[in-house]
């Protein structure tokens, strides 16, 4: 049986992989949005519907998911995936900036997700699955406001889990560890807040360092791919996904280790990277 499946933050990474998995190798109708949604062209080319989206509009949420309805039909799976990461210290990231990674990561998010459910309630079924992170569980020197909208992630994702498991609607969260996409090289560019002149400037020097040892160390993305791409189709899945050995290793390692021992680990892990 077809499915209708809407996939947000489609223009890259995770969504643009994910999205071009599932219009080569199913008949699924694929329905993808970004904000830049010039860049879904070879969406479009592939087969699927593209809708310009900024998740942080709830009007325009709301209008995207209505034209979805109107013109592909009644969405069956929503993969959540818009997103991006803002790196600099706690003290050092401005305002605007921290409010903006909670407005797109959070409750851009959140808005997508409160837009489906109506109708996958009428339905009796649907799937929401929703691209969270082993920052989720972990958070190191420089990420904080990062870790602290994935950590907000899964807290409402379990909630939601419980809320809506009554209505034959799975919630899925996929945690991936690092992964060579386009993600990283533009939270380390665009994002990265400059303090080489600041009181941080030390420490945010070897942030970064670690941080593009590690994305030249990272698989790539094919693994999350195809796990995203089972948790919308697939018949039975499970509450969450961790797709890298990464993911694995660090979310152990927050669980089992006293603070000061995790604290020492990442502090020695981002000497030995560099």
């Amino acid at each position: 049986m077809k499915k209708v499946i809407w996939i947000t933050g489609a223009s890259s990474g995770f969504g643009m992989a994910t999205a071009l998995q599932l219009l080569r190798n199913t008949e699924h109708k694929i329905c993808v949005s970004a904000r830049r949604h010039e860049l879904l062209d070879i969406l479009v080319e592939e087969g699927g519907y593209a809708f310009p989206l900024d998740v942080t509009d709830s009007v325009e949420v709301h209008s995207v998911r209505r034209k979805i309805e109107d013109e592909v039909g009644e969405i069956d799976a929503v993969l959540v995936n818009a997103g991006y990461g803002v790196y600099g210290p706690v003290e050092a990231v401005p305002k605007e900036a921290a409010l903006r990674q909670f407005e797109v990561n959070v409750f851009g998010a959140l808005e997508t997700i409160r837009a489906v459910l109506p109708g996958m309630r009428k339905n009796k079924g649907g799937r929401i699955v929703i691209t969270s992170s082993t920052a989720a569980h972990v958070s190191s020197a420089g990420m904080g406001y990062y870790a602290a909208t994935k950590h907000s992630i899964k807290a409402l994702g379990i909630a939601l889990r419980q809320e809506v498991k009554s209505f034959g609607i799975d919630v899925v969260m996929i945690e991936p560890g690092v992964v060579d996409t386009p993600f990283g090289n533009v939270a380390l560019d665009k994002n990265y807040i400059n303090t080489k002149d600041g009181a941080y400037a030390p420490l945010m020097k070897e942030v970064k360092q670690y941080m593009l040892s590690a994305l030249q160390r990272a698989p790539g993305p094919e693994e999350t791919r195809d796990v995203m791409v089972r948790a919308l189709v697939g018949e039975k899945v499970k509450p969450i996904y961790r797709t890298t050995k990464g993911s694995l290793g660090l979310t152990a390692l927050s669980r089992l280790l006293p603070a000061a021992a995790y604290d020492f680990i990442i502090q020695e892990g981002m000497k030995r990277l560099k």
